[in-house]
């Protein structure tokens, strides 16, 4: 893929991710790789992980490096299995129906120990204990000390979504106004700029944010309101528990697992992406959806498209759009885009299958039950990440993307209605 024509087009950012994997070379070279749910290899451990949990996970925006503690130590494990590492985009959303899926071998990237991930997989034996405690602006530490002190009228509590941290907040908290922010890097900007009084997180993240944000305090972060480990986890079919605990196991002996975390806490960690950055994740996460859409639709021989369901969403994305501050027509411009660039790939991957002959997929997701509830849940998230987008980057900055023949002429045609 060739580059953009200028550095300054902000939005070109979210068309590279949406040019490789409509050209099918989303996987970078070497070692280290990334993957959107590739077929299993008994060569390839397929390592799912989100991202976004510093100090264990980061996918680096401008391209497929990963870097992290649980990264390091997926690597470790690689080596120690003799396979090569793909690490698998999910999210703390998904992670339960991609581990279910198949999607991945072992989740890895700050995973909490709970009873109803236990019942799904199997996890290894824990590498650190941790638990809940609350973050918040320094001058407000005494004042939410105790659930009591924050579970009040009037505080605004802020929480990313998908994972434990929200799991607790609605269990504990009854009073307090409850806002879920869809960006796990950018959320604790939230408490800096008075959008939000308190995140309830594990106290590690809450200890390494006040480090990277002076103004932010970890409350009694030794002292957490509940106790929890974490640990790496597996589908039971993957036949890898025993090996991975037995490589834990001498991860942990030899001190190698606490000096690895103990560096990434040292880390300069970046601070939350820019807007365009969050745009082209949550394009990113939208299109990886896709390979699922086709393989229930080539299974039960439907057509690509449906344009009386594609008509519906956008008449909702219209009636939404004043909601995000959004001009009606701007967004259901890009929305337009997101629907043909998801049909340009699934018509790409019926265009392999045919080629090769491919029967009936064995495993698929259900489109109405599994798949389309999930696209539907991001819909907002790409509404709110569009209107943080267009309120700080000028409209010049759209610009154009040239790809590869392969895709140019969709890409072009998804971009049409965003250019100038």
């Amino acid at each position: 893929m060739r580059r953009i024509s200028s550095p300054d087009r902000a939005l070109a950012l979210v068309w590279v991710v949406a040019a490789a994997l409509l050209a099918g070379v989303l996987h970078a070279e070497g070692a280290e790789r990334s993957s959107d749910a590739g077929p299993a290899s008994p060569r390839v451990l397929r390592v799912g992980s989100t991202g976004d949990y510093p100090p264990f996970s980061y996918r680096e925006p401008a391209g497929d490096r990963w870097i992290g503690s649980d990264i390091e130590q997926a690597h470790s494990l690689g080596r120690a299995l003799g396979r090569q590492v793909e690490f698998v985009q999910t999210s703390w959303q998904g992670l339960a129906a991609d581990l279910a899926a198949g999607r991945f071998d072992i989740a890895m990237g700050g995973v909490s120990v709970t009873a109803d991930r236990a019942k799904q997989g199997v996890f290894s034996r824990p590498y650190l204990a941790d638990g809940k405690t609350p973050v918040t602006r320094c001058a407000d530490q005494r004042r939410f000390a105790t659930l009591a002190g924050i579970d009040r009228a009037g505080v605004r509590v802020v929480v990313n979504p998908g994972g434990t941290n929200e799991r607790f907040v609605r269990a504990h908290l009854k009073q307090a106004s409850l806002r879920v922010h869809d960006d796990n890097l950018s959320v604790f900007d939230e408490l800096l700029s008075g959008r939000a009084d308190v995140m309830i997180t594990d106290a590690i993240e809450a200890r390494l944010q006040q480090q990277l944000r002076p103004g932010l305090c970890a409350v009694h972060p030794q002292q957490p309101f509940e106790r929890s480990q974490k640990a790496y986890w597996m589908r039971r079919d993957a036949g890898l528990d025993s090996a991975v605990d037995q490589w834990l196991k001498g991860e942990l002996a030899s001190g190698r697992a606490t000096r690895t975390l103990d560096a990434w806490l040292r880390y300069p960690w970046p601070l939350a992406p820019s807007p365009a950055v969050r745009l082209a994740r949550l394009v990113d996460e939208r299109l990886a959806l896709m390979p699922d859409v086709a393989r229930y639709k080539w299974n039960r021989k439907q057509a690509i498209e449906d344009l009386p369901r594609e008509q519906a969403l956008l008449d909702s994305i219209k009636s939404q759009a004043p909601q995000y501050g959004l001009d009606p027509s701007r967004a259901v411009a890009f929305f337009a885009a997101q629907i043909e660039a998801s049909k340009v790939l699934q018509r790409e991957l019926f265009f392999a299958w045919q080629a090769n002959g491919e029967g009936e997929f064995t495993t698929t997701r259900d489109l109405a039950t599994d798949i389309r509830p999930r696209l539907d849940a991001l819909n907002p998230r790409l509404l709110a990440g569009l209107a943080a987008f267009e309120g700080k980057v000028p409209r010049r900055a759209f610009g154009t993307l040239q790809a590869t023949a392969t895709s140019a002429a969709a890409v072009e045609a998804a971009l049409a209605p965003l250019l100038n």
